[in-house]
């Protein structure tokens, strides 16, 4: 599978606040904002599919929750609906040594930071690491990794109340 830096608009920082957000978009803001800071990545953040990862913010990681899944937990209106959902983190490193103790150092730190917050702040009733997988592309005199992780996350909601 081949991967590299998107040359696409700059992100805004995972500092930047949103307004008026809709649920999953809270959800997508908790995860930015208890992955910011880690030892790895500091403050590259960004909540998004579409990046430009300049070799001078990585390594980074990217977020983003796809593969939602609803079903109906009550039927009297307006029913309870549950939503299963995938929030898929990407962290990217580019160095010339050791990038596989890096990969593994973002992976960790993620993973830690996640378990002592399942709830992201409240938002979601549970959340759990489903999988990690490591890549690398060898092009040029820095390798580039990436670990991909994905959490599943568990929230309910009265239907039509987002």
């Amino acid at each position: 599978m081949q991967f590299g830096l998107a040359a696409f608009a700059e992100l805004p920082l995972a500092s930047e606040q949103l307004v008026d957000r809709s649920v999953i978009n809270k959800i997508r803001a908790a995860a930015v904002d208890i992955l910011t800071g880690l030892d790895t990545t500091g403050v590259n953040v960004f909540s998004s599919r579409v990046h430009n990862l300049e070799e001078v913010k990585l390594p980074s990681l990217l977020l983003y929750i796809y593969e939602e899944e609803s079903q109906p937990l009550t039927i009297t209106i307006p029913r309870t609906i549950e939503k299963i959902a995938t929030l898929h983190l990407e962290g990217y490193v580019k160095q010339n040594a050791n990038y596989d103790d890096k990969v593994d150092d973002i992976a960790q730190e993620v993973e830690e930071a996640l378990y002592t917050n399942r709830t992201l702040n409240g938002l979601v009733l549970d959340s759990f690491l489903r999988n990690t997988e490591v890549e690398y592309e060898s092009n040029g005199d820095n390798p580039l990794a990436r670990v991909v992780m994905d959490f599943e996350i568990c929230y309910h909601h009265l239907e039509g109340n987002l």
